[in-house]
């Protein structure tokens, strides 16, 4: 059998040698975001995560950061710490007659691919990046005008509240702790991505946050342990396609006890695939797993605290 195409909506951006971010001095204030297709509703008094991977895809579409772009703007840009560059949509890029560069070459889903670049200035609340690096892809791959990758998200705390629909990126020095929320401690791989505590049917594993997937995504090793659990388990064949433009097979099946932090979900399913992601980090004998926002989204919040190497979450109130 076979499930309908899944999209990691964004690719894991990693340029090669030579590409810098050129960053201003000055002193980087929060910015945060409502909805660009509509008002906020009023805060629920409590949370109810969306069930399905098209409710994922409309909560989050409702989650951006204002960027302007040379001065003009503000537009609507997704955070993905799934990316190590920012990504301007083509179209955005030719309204604004940015020039185009020398291609780059990109380490997407299913290998090295080139895409071409640009450079622009662009203003996040108060922090003002001169001549930023910018990779373009079409606007109907990376799903906006934009994408903030890792390369704009030093020092920064970014909290993706899922109760009230907003996204938050703000100095992670300045932001007040919150007593409720569970704290894990973090690192990077190769300074980049933020792994967190997490373990399948009460084995350990690796994981790590992508805010730019919708669906969560695990390696072959991970796969080849739930299937020596459960060999009968039900899977389906799907693609995963990646905003450069690559598809690559996986495999769809339902994970049993999946524990993030103190969260534990009975039964989620689970995408399997050889990634070139997890071949580039020697994620490739043990088990691995990438934390897409269907996951993400069962936490009140989410807030990945790049000042202070923590991951911290909300869990729904119950009552």
């Amino acid at each position: 059998m076979r499930r309908d195409a899944i999209t990691r909506r964004y690719a894991t951006a990693l340029v090669g040698a030579g590409m810098c971010l050129a960053r201003s001095a000055g002193a980087a204030e929060g910015v945060s975001s409502t909805s660009p297709v509509g008002p906020i509703p009023p805060s629920p008094s409590s949370y109810t995560p969306p069930d399905t991977v098209s409710a994922v895809r409309d909560l989050y579409r409702r989650m951006s950061v204002p960027v302007r772009v040379n001065g003009q703007g503000p537009f609507p840009f997704v955070v993905d710490t799934g990316a190590n560059r920012t990504v301007i949509s083509r179209e955005l890029a030719t309204q604004l007659g940015l020039p185009v560069g020398s291609p780059a070459s990109v380490n997407g889903v299913a290998g090295i691919q080139m895409a071409l670049t640009t450079s622009a200035r662009l203003d996040v609340g108060a922090r003002h990046h001169l001549d930023a690096p910018l990779l373009i892809f079409p606007q109907d791959d990376i799903g906006g005008p934009g994408l903030l990758g890792l390369d704009d998200l030093d020092g920064q705390a970014v909290t993706l509240d899922f109760r009230l629909q907003t996204l938050r990126v703000e100095p992670g020095r300045q932001l007040a702790m919150d007593a409720r929320a569970i704290t894990l401690g973090a690192r990077r791989r190769s300074g980049q991505l933020t792994f967190v505590d997490a373990a399948l049917d009460g084995q350990r594993l690796t994981a790590f946050m992508d805010t730019g997937a919708d669906s969560t995504i695990g390696n072959l090793a991970l796969r080849a342990k739930a299937a020596n659990r459960e060999p009968d388990r039900l899977s389906f064949h799907t693609s995963i396609m990646s905003a450069t433009g690559q598809t690559i097979e996986g495999e769809i099946a339902d994970l049993p006890r999946l524990r993030i932090g103190r969260l534990t979900l009975s039964t989620w399913p689970v995408t399997f695939a050889d990634l070139h992601t997890f071949r580039m980090w020697n994620m490739i004998d043990k088990p691995a797993l990438l934390l897409g926002v269907d996951v993400l989204s069962r936490f009140d919040y989410v807030c990945l605290d790049f000042a202070r190497n923590q991951v911290r979450f909300r869990l729904p109130q119950t009552t």
